[in-house]
């Protein structure tokens, strides 16, 4: 698991409960790690070196990377978008975290292509360089 319910909390996005947190965070992962290519589900990084190494740029990704878990799992537990197939069905009409409110009626989708990962956690996760742009040729 890359987040805990207590560094969850600590972000301070949301004050959702531990039992919401845990219904959503497996479903979360799946979505980070579609559009992040697995880079850390790989192997080939290690979420908790990044986070402990005195290379600041490794620390702010690692950081950016949990940060951005946790929007999508905000994003899951109060839109009930939690996979790619809630995305495409297009249900969500309007939609409203925290005091921001957005309404599908003249709007471009508040997520990242067919994912159910908001543009938030998007944004987060290109500035630090973690999403996977190459052609996939399964």
């Amino acid at each position: 698991m890359y987040l805990s319910y207590d560094e969850f909390k600590a972000l301070g996005i949301s004050d959702i409960s531990e039992e919401n947190f845990k219904e959503a965070i497996t479903k979360a992962e799946i979505q980070i790690d579609m559009v992040t290519n697995f880079f850390y589900a790989d192997g080939l990084h290690d979420l908790q070196n990044d986070l402990i190494s005195s290379k600041k740029h490794l620390n702010m990704r690692a950081k950016a990377f949990k940060k951005a878990l946790g929007i999508i799992i905000c994003y899951a537990i109060e839109t009930g978008v939690s996979s790619s197939n809630d995305a495409i069905s297009g249900n969500i009409k309007s939609l409203s975290i925290g005091r921001t409110h957005l309404d599908a009626s003249g709007t471009d989708s508040v997520t990242y292509g067919n994912s159910a990962v908001p543009n938030e956690a998007m944004a987060l996760l290109f500035h630090w360089g973690l999403l996977y742009k190459g052609v996939d040729y399964r």
